[in-house]
């Protein structure tokens, strides 16, 4: 027999056993646990707070964790959960449930439930969907009051999880080594469990036709290329996807052979590949792949999920590392000052909530709100170009004057550094992202202001269309409206070329790594493309195909 899904959320193959998944437990049936009883106030609220501090251990090991396997954008996930296990509003709604005389297993899920109902209501995508991670908080912290786990490490390898649904801390516990894929019968391609399945090369598929839970333990075949789930496959078909799983192993093999040839096409046009990277794990990671240099470093990784802000000397360790790691590869460590608004926040700067944050103080407007902010990041950077070529890159430029006040506030720091006597790299460069329609349209202006374009297609498409990219009902407008964003990356390329020799214009948003564009992009007038570090043999592969 078998079950399609509407959606594949990592085009892989997995063959395995099915493990029927249960809410509370990994494989086998769950035990019904008594309901709980309230015994006295004091003891209800010293249990929470107890957990609470638990729960918070073991979001910040999930967010490490994740941070090292799966990269900087799958552990922000976890950066949000740890904020919300601190939310006033969170702990207030489950001391007086307490109060009223709940135990507190049932006052911590019925806050959870009122706090989720609250963020749906809110006609904000990004808050709307923060009822799922207030949910999954709630989950985890009850388990721990009345004694469940969440998961067991038990089983054999090659595991296909099937489940009603999973949470991201129940997808970040998973072991790419032992799980061959999983599939749900809910979620979202844009999901946070989305978001950490692609991000673990797990194959998956959502939403997919209801499964028996009596064929728990059955052979079966995941094929995410079909959106398929076999079971009691014949022996003809396992032989054959094995054969496949086989092919695609040398296939991976072969590919990690091209991490020391040169991304070059076969007319002898030279493209730069660089790689997106969010944390000093992720850029070792680039190094083994062959990356030329760093196109994106996202310094968010410093300044989230934290109550203080990271000192100068703080950041210019963590730049410093990077440069020094790739101070052998021709390419430079560009370094995106800080994008913190819209899906990040920053709880050290204590910002309000606005009415349209994607529109709203993010990027390089919050950094010029709080200069000593900036000021302190752009003296780690300039001292960390000391010890391997390192560029800045400025966030959601819209105008000549934002590029202005930085260069005012760089100079300012460069003067005092060469008063202190301290290195620096006198040349270093300054670039900005291309990620508004307003960027593209004024490139040539813009252009004449820095050093280098770097074309951030996720918000290029999102602002271009006016269409929210983790909304799913809008998800036609990115496969219609392609065309739009290509002009306005011909533009920006065009606009950068125009304004001296030596300045170049890179992509470093998703569309950089999806070869089908490759050729496309290049002849728009990509000079770089930046990509995450598993995508780099991929895309240097079809680079070296292109006449």
């Amino acid at each position: 027999m078998s079950s399609s899904a509407k959606h594949a959320l990592y085009r892989g193959i997995g063959i395995g056993e099915s493990a029927v998944y249960g809410k509370l437990r990994f494989l086998g049936s769950k035990k019904s646990t008594p309901a709980p009883q309230f015994r006295d106030r004091q003891t209800e609220e010293r249990d929470f707070r107890d957990t609470l501090d638990r729960a918070r251990a073991e979001t910040e090991a999930l967010r490490k964790r994740t941070l090292a396997s799966a990269g900087a954008e799958a552990a922000a996930i976890f950066e949000i959960h740890e904020m919300l296990l601190s939310d006033p509003d969170f702990i207030d709604l489950v001391i007086s449930g307490i109060s009223k005389g709940l135990p507190a297993a049932v006052a911590v899920s019925e806050a959870g439930e009122s706090l989720a109902a609250m963020f749906e209501s809110i006609d904000d995508e990004y808050l709307s969907a923060r009822a799922a991670d207030m949910r999954d908080i709630a989950s985890r912290v009850r388990a721990i009051l009345l004694g469940e786990s969440d998961y067991s490490e038990s089983g054999d390898s090659s595991d296909i999880i099937v489940a009603r649904d999973l949470t991201p801390a129940e997808t970040a516990k998973l072991d790419p080594d032992r799980v061959a894929g999983f599939v749900t019968f809910a979620g979202s391609v844009n999901s946070h469990t989305a978001i950490l399945a692609r991000a673990m090369d797990i194959p998956a598929l959502i939403r997919a036709e209801e499964f028996s839970s009596d064929l728990n333990g059955a052979p079966a075949i995941l094929d995410a290329r079909t959106s398929t789930l076999s079971v009691f496959p014949t022996p003809e078909e396992m032989s054959d996807f094995a054969d496949e799983l086989r092919r695609r192993d040398a296939e991976k093999s072969r590919l990690r052979t091209l991490a020391s040839l040169p991304a070059v096409t076969k007319s002898g046009k030279k493209i730069a590949l660089y790689a997106n990277i969010g944390s000093l794990p992720e850029a070792e990671a680039a190094y083994k792949s062959g990356a030329e240099g760093i196109g994106l470093f996202r310094s968010e990784f410093l300044f989230i999920g934290r109550e203080d802000l990271p000192s100068e000397e703080e950041q210019f360790r963590a730049y410093r590392e990077a440069a020094r790691l790739f101070a052998d590869r021709p390419g430079p460590v560009v370094i995106r000052t800080l994008d913190i608004g819209a899906d990040k926040v920053l709880p050290a700067l204590h910002l309000g909530i606005e009415d349209n944050p994607a529109l709203g103080s993010r990027g390089i407007r919050l950094c010029l709100a709080h200069p000593e902010l900036f000021r302190a990041q752009l003296r780690a950077i300039l001292r960390a170009s000391a010890f391997g070529k390192t560029a800045i890159m400025l966030p959601m430029i819209s105008t000549a004057s934002e590029i202005a006040a930085t260069r005012k506030l760089l100079s300012e720091e460069k003067n005092r550094l060469r008063f202190e006597e301290v290195a620096f790299d006198e040349s270093i460069e300054l670039g900005i992202m291309i990620e508004t329609p307003a960027a593209a349209i004024m490139a040539r202006e813009l252009g004449r202001e820095c050093d280098f374009f770097s074309v951030g297609t996720n918000d290029l498409f999102q602002y271009t269309l006016a269409a929210d990219r983790q909304n799913q009902s809008l998800s036609y407008l990115y496969t219609e409206g392609g065309e739009a964003v290509m002009r306005l990356i011909r533009m920006a390329a065009d606009g950068i070329h125009a304004s001296g020799d030596g300045k170049w214009l890179g992509i470093c948003g998703e569309m950089a790594a999806d070869t089908a564009l490759t050729e496309q992009l290049i002849s728009l007038g990509a000079d770089e493309l930046s990509v995450s570090p598993p995508y780099i043999a991929r895309v240097k592969e079809r680079i070296r195909e292109i006449d």
